[in-house]
C-alpha cells in the first residue's frame, strides 16, 4: 500500500504542493540575517549585520542586541557545556571570544576588553559566581577571573598559572585549581592565595624548582603532556581529589633509520583537605594507565583506566583501593569502564566504547555477582532497572536480563537499539527489528503483541519507540507507525526523504538537544575524563527520579540554582518546563520530506493518527535557514528577512 500517495499528497502530480501553514507570528530582526540558532535552554538567536539578537517569538519582538557580534561567523558559535551560556568569536577575528548570557543578552566576558587573546579554556563556577579563563596577554600566558554577573574582570595572574589543568569552586568565596605541578586554593573575588600544595609529597621539598617549571609550563616541549581533573563531592565533604594524567612520548631510531614514537600513560591521584591544603591520604596512588571514568559514589570513588579494563573503588579517606587482590582493582569486560550504576549494595558496571558490556559487582568488594558479562553490539546507551530485571540497550541491540544472574530473559539480544526500549513505570515494551514485532515484558517474561510484522519503506529501520494513550508509536526519520494495544497496525505513513542531506542539520541539532535533556533527566552524573562518555541514559522505574524529572535540573547545568544572575529565575523556569516537555510524550513529530522534484517541506505529523498538523514550505533552497526547538518542537523559518514562528 502506498500510504503517502493515497492518504496525503498526490505525488503522481509534481505540480501539486501541500498547503502552507500560516505562521503563528513573524518577527523582523532588522539588518541582513546571516544565521539563526536555537539553544538547549530555549533561546532563539539570530545573527545579523546589526549584531547578535535574542528573539522572543511569542511576543514578536527583539529582546536584545549585542552589536559587537555583528556578522559573527556561525562556525564560531558554541553552547558552553554545562552552562546556559553561548560563546562566539566576532567577525573581527577568531582570537577574540565573547561569552553571552542569552536571556538578557549581557556579555559576561569579552576577551579583548580583558586584554586576553586566544582563550584556551574556561571554567564556570556557579557557586562562587565567577568565570575562570586561560589565554594570553601579549606573548605571555595568563589566567583571569571574571565576575559572572557583571562581566567585570576581578583579577588576573600569570607566571605560576601558565597552564591550568582543572578548576572547581570550594564554596561561595573560594576556588581550587591545579596547574602542571601544584594545586592552589584562591579567594575567588580577590585572587589571594590561601594555600599551595604539590600533589606529590616527594616533590614538596623541590617547590622552588617545580615552581620554575610551572611558570614556563605553557612553553615547555618535554614530550610529557599533563592533564588533570578535580573531584569535589558531597560524598566526601572537606576534601578535594586530584586525578592527573601524564603522557610520555619517546622517540627511538631503529637500525633501518626509521623513527618510532612510543606513547605511555601515567595516572596519579591524591587528596587535599580543602581547609588548609594538607594531604588527606598517607600517600598518592599511581597507576600506569590513562585517567578514564571518575565516578563519585556514596561508598567511594570509582575510577577506570582510559586505555585498559581496570576498575577500582577508592576509599575517600585513605585512597586505598577496595577491589581486587591487594586492592589493585578488577577487570571489567569488553573494554574501558564507561559508567557505574548503583543497585542497592551492588553496582552495574558498563564498559566498552565500540561494543558494550555490562556486569554486576558487590560495591564493598568488587566481587562479580553474575557468572558472565552481558555483551551487546555497539556501545551501551541506555539502562532501565526494573524490579525483577535490567534492560540494557546499545546502539544496535537490546537485552533484558535477570538482576541476580545476568541470564537473558528474552532468548538473546533483540536487534534495533536502545531507542526501541521504553517503560511506563510498570511493563517494559520492546520492538525487535529482526521480526518486526512488538513485545511487552513483565513478571519475568516477554509476550508478543500482534502477528503482522511492521516493515518500513525506503530501506529505513525503526529507531524510536514511544508509548501513547492509544498505542505504541514506532518511528524513524521518514516513517511512522502506530501499533494498537494488541500489536495490530493502526496506521503507517512514509514520507520520501530529501536527497539534500544538508537540509537535515536543524532536525539533527533538535534531536541531539532533546536526547541530552532526556539523558540528564534519567542520568547519573559522573566526572568523566578524556574520551570517556557519560551520556548513558539510566532510569530506575521505582525511583523518584522517574516521577519528578524537574528535580534533576542540576544534572544539566551543574548547580545552576546558585547562579548569581538576574536571569536565574527565567533560566530555571524555562529549564524546568523544557525538562517536563522533553520527557513527556509530545503530540507531533517533525519530518522533512521532498514533495516534488527539489521541492522541500517540513511537516508536523500528529502522532495519534498520522495526520498533517502543520506544513512549512522550505522551497527549493538546499540550505534553508530554519531552526527546530528540540524540547517544544517549535519551528523558526527565515524568509524575506523575517523570522516566522510555527508552534
Amino acid at each position: 500500500m502506498k500510504y503517502l500517495a493515497t492518504l496525503l499528497f498526490p505525488f503522481c502530480l509534481p505540480s501539486s504542493s501541500p498547503a502552507q501553514t500560516a505562521p503563528d507570528r513573524e518577527v523582523s530582526p532588522g539588518g541582513a540575517v546571516n544565521w539563526m540558532r536555537t539553544t538547549s535552554a530555549g533561546n532563539l538567536l539570530v545573527c545579523t549585520s546589526e549584531g547578535l539578537k535574542g528573539i522572543d517569538p511569542a511576543k514578536g519582538t527583539v529582546q536584545w542586541t549585542v552589536a559587537a557580534l555583528a556578522n559573527a561567523p556561525e562556525s564560531g558559535f558554541e553552547e558552553v557545556k554545562g552552562t546556559p551560556f553561548v560563546a562566539l568569536a566576532p567577525a573581527s577575528g577568531a582570537d577574540q571570544l565573547l561569552i553571552v548570557e542569552p536571556f538578557e543578552g549581557r556579555v559576561l566576558f569579552n576577551s579583548r576588553e580583558a586584554g586576553i587573546s586566544n582563550v584556551t579554556s574556561k571554567y564556570f563556577l556557579y557557586e562562587a559566581n565567577v568565570i575562570v579563563v586561560v589565554g594570553q596577554q601579549g606573548p605571555e600566558p595568563v589566567m583571569a577571573c571574571v565576575d559572572m554577573a557583571s562581566g567585570k574582570m576581578l583579577w588576573n595572574k600569570s607566571s605560576d598559572f601558565s597552564k591550568l589543568t582543572a578548576c572547581v569552586a570550594a564554596g561561595p568565596d573560594e576556588i581550587i585549581l591545579s596547574t602542571l605541578f601544584f594545586a592552589y586554593k584562591l579567594n575567588a573575588h580577590t585572587g589571594e592565595e590561601l594555600w599551595k600544595q604539590s600533589p606529590d609529597p616527594k616533590f614538596a621539598a623541590m617547590a622552588g624548582f617545580m615552581n620554575t617549571l610551572d611558570r614556563g609550563g605553557a612553553n615547555l616541549n618535554t614530550g610529557n603532556d599533563i592533564y588533570a581533573v578535580l573531584v569535589a563531592t558531597p560524598h566526601a565533604p572537606g576534601i578535594v581529589i586530584m586525578g592527573a594524567q601524564k603522557v610520555n612520548r619517546k622517540e627511538s631510531t631503529g637500525t633501518d633509520g626509521k623513527t618510532t614514537v612510543t606513547v605511555t600513560y601515567e595516572s596519579f591521584f591524591n587528596a587535599f583537605r580543602a581547609s588548609d591544603g594538607g594531604y588527606a591520604w598517607a600517600e598518592p596512588v599511581k597507576l600506569m594507565q590513562k585517567v578514564g571514568a571518575v565516578i563519585p559514589m556514596n561508598e567511594g570513588l570509582v575510577i577506570g583506566g582510559g586505555d585498559n579494563t581496570n576498575a577500582n573503588l577508592m576509599d575517600y579517606t585513605s585512597g586505598v583501593g577496595r577491589w581486587g587482590k591487594n586492592g589493585r582493582g578488577i577487570n571489567v569486560s569488553g573494554g574501558a569502564l564507561q559508567n557505574a550504576i548503583p543497585m542497592g549494595n551492588r553496582l552495574l558496571l558498563v564498559s566498552g566504547e565500540k561494543d558494550g558490556s555490562a556486569m554486576v559487582v558487590e560495591t564493598a568488594t568488587g566481587a562479580e555477582v553474575w557468572g558472565r558479562a552481558v555483551k551487546l553490539d555497539g556501545p551501551v546507551q541506555k539502562v532501565l532497572t526494573l524490579p525483577d530485571a535490567i534492560a540494557i540497550g546499545s546502539a544496535e541491540q537490546v537485552d533484558v536480563v535477570d538482576r541476580n544472574t545476568g541470564a537473558t530473559l528474552i532468548a538473546g539480544p533483540f536487534k534495533g537499539g536502545s531507542g526501541l526500549m521504553v517503560t511506563d513505570g510498570g511493563a517494559l515494551y520492546l520492538f525487535n527489528t529482526k521480526d518486526g514485532l512488538l513485545r511487552t515484558f513483565s513478571g519475568g517474561s516477554a509476550r508478543v503483541l500482534g502477528s503482522v510484522p511492521l516493515k518500513f519503506e525506503g530501506k529505513e529501520q525503526p529507531r524510536m519507540l514511544e508509548l501513547l494513550p492509544k498505542g505504541a508509536l514506532v518511528s524513524a526519520d521518514q516513517n511512522m507507525a502506530l501499533l494498537a494495544a494488541d500489536g495490530s497496525i493502526a496506521y503507517q505513513k512514509y514520507f520520501p526523504a530529501p536527497r539534500e542531506s544538508g537540509l537535515n542539520r536543524a532536525l539533527l541539532h533538535a534531536s541531539a538537544v532533546r536526547a541530552a535533556y532526556y539523558t540528564a533527566a534519567f542520568g547519573y552524573t559522573s566526572a568523566a575524563f578524556g574520551s570517556v562518555s557519560s551520556s548513558i541514559q539510566v532510569q530506575d522505574t521505582q525511583s523518584a527520579v522517574a516521577k519528578d524529572v524537574t528535580g534533576q535540573l542540576s544534572a544539566i547545568y551543574g548547580d545552576a540554582s546558585k547562579m548569581g544572575l538576574s536571569a536565574t529565575k527565567s533560566f530555571l523556569a524555562q529549564a524546568s518546563a523544557r525538562f517536563t516537555a522533553t520527557t513527556s510524550t509530545q503530540a507531533v513529530q517533525y519530518i522533512l520530506s521532498e514533495v516534488a522534484s527539489k521541492e522541500f517541506v517540513l511537516m508536523a505529523i500528529v502522532k495519534v493518527d498520522g495526520s498533517v498538523a502543520n506544513t512549512i514550505m522550505l522551497g527549493r533552497n538546499k540550505t534553508p535557514q530554519y531552526a527546530v526547538d528540540g524540547a517544544t518542537n517549535s519551528v523558526y523559518l527565515l524568509a524575506d528577512g523575517k523570522v516566522r514562528a510555527y508552534r
